[in-house]
C-alpha cells in the first residue's frame, strides 16, 4: 500500500506494518488519529496442579469451585497480556486494539490450559497526517 498523500505509513524501523484490523476497523483507528505500527501476541500454557486424592474424594458430587484451576486462569491470563504488552512496548507503540483472547485446554491433557492474546500495536498521529488518506495499492515493486 502507498499512501498518495506522501504520509509515512511505515513502522519506526521503516518496515510495512502487520495488522488483522478489517478495512472498516483500519478505517476508524485512522480517523481517531491513529496508525498500526505491528501484529503483537502473547502466549501462556500453564500446568494446573492435581488435588491430592483425599480434597479430591471430598468434592465427589459436590459442585463448587476449584480453587487450583481459577488461580490458573488467572494466571496464565495474566502472562498472556503481560507479554502481548511487552511486544507492543518493543516497537514503541502507544496501545494495542482489536484484542483478541483464546482459552483452551492444551493437547498435552485437562490440567494444562493455553491463553493466547493477539493484537494490533499502534501509535499516535502527527496532526498532519489525520487528515483522511486516501489509500491505494500498489502492486509496483
Amino acid at each position: 500500500m502507498s499512501a498518495e498523500d506522501g504520509g509515512n505509513w511505515k513502522t519506526p524501523a521503516g518496515k510495512p506494518f502487520t495488522s488483522d484490523l478489517s478495512g472498516q476497523d483500519f478505517w476508524t483507528l485512522l480517523q481517531a488519529g491513529h496508525a498500526p505500527l505491528g501484529l503483537v501476541m502473547g502466549t501462556c500454557v500453564f500446568h494446573v496442579a492435581h488435588q491430592g486424592m483425599f480434597k479430591a474424594m471430598g468434592n465427589i458430587g459436590q459442585n463448587k469451585e476449584m480453587p487450583n484451576f481459577t488461580q490458573a486462569l488467572y494466571e496464565a491470563r495474566e502472562l498472556a497480556m503481560e507479554r502481548m504488552q511487552d511486544e507492543a512496548k518493543k516497537v514503541g507503540a502507544e496501545g494495542i486494539v482489536g484484542v483478541q483472547i483464546q482459552e483452551k485446554s492444551h493437547i498435552w491433557g485437562s490440567h494444562t490450559i493455553e491463553f493466547f492474546a493477539m493484537g494490533t500495536a499502534v501509535r499516535k498521529l502527527p496532526d498532519r497526517e489525520i487528515a483522511t488518506p486516501r489509500m491505494v495499492l500498489s502492486l509496483d515493486r
